[in-house]
């Protein structure tokens, strides 16, 4: 069974190709390219699939793109992940939760049995576009979370909201005080984002009583990972693992 897994991010095109279970090739496509040249190239490169699902916040508008596109190239229907109120032990905390979200945390959920751990409480962090922070405790109950501006979204708005800053695109090195105009801009974005989810864990950790671990997915989740405190983990495709579960918890 060849399964074609799409995450449709607001940066990015994220796919992976599952061959019977197993991961046999993955990649991106940047949103900015030419979607009606770059797409059918790339469905072509990755041959005949038995079935297609996909995780999309990017919007109706591109899910009906890919849907087409999907359809054309392998005649199959292009699923869509729905959150659910409870699946697979995760409860969320209230409706209108994104997918995305909903997807990373149903795989931190399952990540202590698969990797025969202990089930501990979790914070589930998206370092993308936006930074989301969900919380979720040992038994899968989601006590709701966060949602700020990424590391690349802050930046462009010092540069446009002011009249002299400028857009620092090279990623920040250290969270200690800058020496330069360029440095504290970098440095500053960094050390707001990581004493966030710092603050958050030692919050959390306090409220329960027990020591909670992060995991960090999402583009600059290796930028943040360093100066997290406590126990953390990066898992580059949780959301994309997520889309597995809750798909094969229908049987599709």
């Amino acid at each position: 069974m060849r399964i074609l897994e799409l995450d449709a991010g607001n940066s990015r095109l994220k796919w992976r190709l599952l061959n019977n279970g197993h991961i046999v090739s993955h990649g991106f496509l940047v949103n900015s390219e030419d979607w009606q040249h770059e797409l059918p190239k790339l469905l072509d490169q990755i041959g005949q699939v038995d079935s297609a699902r996909a995780a999309i916040v990017s919007g109706d508008e591109r899910f009906a793109l890919l849907s087409a596109a999907v359809n054309q190239h392998f005649n199959v229907t292009l699923l869509k992940a729905e959150v659910k109120e409870e699946c697979r032990g995760v409860q969320v905390a209230y409706a209108g939760l994104g997918v995305d979200r909903w997807l990373a945390m149903l795989a931190a959920h399952h990540l202590d049995w698969a990797e025969n751990k202990e089930p501990c409480n979790k914070i589930v962090v998206s370092c993308g576009s936006a930074i989301t922070i969900d919380l979720l405790s040992d038994s899968g109950n989601h006590f709701g979370g966060y949602i700020v501006p990424g590391v690349g979204l802050m930046k462009g708005v010092l540069h446009t909201r002011t009249a002299q800053l400028p857009m620092v695109e090279p990623e920040a090195l250290t969270i200690m005080p800058g020496t330069s105009t360029a440095e504290c801009i970098n440095n500053g974005i960094l050390a707001m984002a990581v004493a966030m989810l710092n603050s958050r864990q030692t919050q959390y950790k306090t409220a329960c009583g027990k020591e909670c671990t992060v995991y960090l997915t999402g583009g600059d989740a290796t930028l943040i990972q360093p100066y997290i405190q406590g126990e953390c983990y990066h898992h580059p495709a949780l959301v994309m693992d997520g889309l597995s579960f809750a798909f094969e918890q229908e049987g599709r």
